[in-house]
């Protein structure tokens, strides 16, 4: 019996085919039977035990896979923070999301029988069933997105059903563009800025509702900030700004509870582009 490998999607390929729609569309892999490391994927079964869920292997980070028993999405939702992965495109657009309509977020989720979470993606016909088994460390932390200072709960199960939706496994995750990351949790296309907006605009589009991203560029570590140079290459949500001073206030992925403010020139030296969503609310 001949066995099919994976079809899985390079983040360029999956990038190419967001832009064509704005919005995501299925990359769906084939089945392999290698064993439970193995990504393979059976998308829209029916039943329980297994069936028609996707499983992706632990990853470049992971050594195995253990059950998250911890609450996936309590009435507090607490803020999502970025693992080892380098899925910055994707947690600063939750971050930016927990900000501005968390409840985009709750409403992706609906738990199921035995452990199971079904995450409708809102480009997709039907949803993506995953199971609540996360890549941990040698030592046995879950070392992927989670939600800050508990357990992964929802941000760890809506990071493994994009990361075997977009790109069939962890590893290839780990590039993209943070408006890609909107399009996928929200469905809708987002606008991309290359002129840094000021604070004034900031707020403005804030007032309306839209949740924003700011990225940095390759030199961006020659800018420095409160908290060091700031990191090159990088996605951090935008939560606010002052009007009169001019400053912008950053949230990074990496660390979501504290607030980085940087000055109007830094901010416009050190960030390469800003994408905005519609209106959220």
């Amino acid at each position: 019996m001949s066995r099919t490998r994976p079809r899985v999607r390079t983040w360029r390929r999956t990038l190419r085919a967001l832009a064509l729609t704005g919005r995501a569309r299925a990359a769906l892999s084939g089945a392999d039977d290698g064993g439970a490391d193995t990504a393979r994927s059976g998308l829209g079964g029916a039943g329980g035990n297994g069936e028609g869920l996707l499983h992706l292997s632990p990853g470049p980070h992971g050594t195995a896979l253990r059950e998250d028993r911890g609450p996936l999405a309590p009435a507090r939702l607490l803020r999502p923070r970025q693992g080892r992965l380098g899925d910055c495109w994707l947690m600063a657009p939750m971050l930016a999301l927990h900000e501005t309509a968390p409840e985009r977020l709750r409403a992706l989720l609906r738990e199921e029988p035995g452990g199971i979470v079904a995450v409708q993606l809102p480009g997709m016909d039907r949803p993506l069933r995953v199971d609540r088994r996360l890549p941990v460390e040698a030592g046995g932390g879950f070392c992927y997105a989670r939600r800050h200072g508990a357990n992964p709960g929802w941000a760890g199960v809506l990071e493994k059903a994009i990361a075997g939706h977009v790109a069939g496994d962890y590893r290839f995750l780990q590039r993209g563009l943070a408006r890609f990351g909107f399009e996928l949790l929200l469905g809708e296309r987002v606008r991309t800025h290359l002129t840094v907006p000021s604070a004034a605009q900031i707020l403005a589009w804030q007032a309306q509702g839209r949740a924003l991203t700011a990225s940095t560029h390759p030199l961006s570590s020659l800018v420095p900030s409160a908290a060091g140079p700031l990191p090159r290459n990088h996605v951090f949500a935008v939560i606010g700004a002052d009007a009169r001073s001019g400053h912008v206030h950053l949230r990074n992925p990496w660390r979501p509870d504290d607030v980085l403010v940087l000055d109007a020139r830094r901010f416009r030296r050190g960030v390469l582009s800003v994408d905005v969503t519609a209106p959220l609310r």
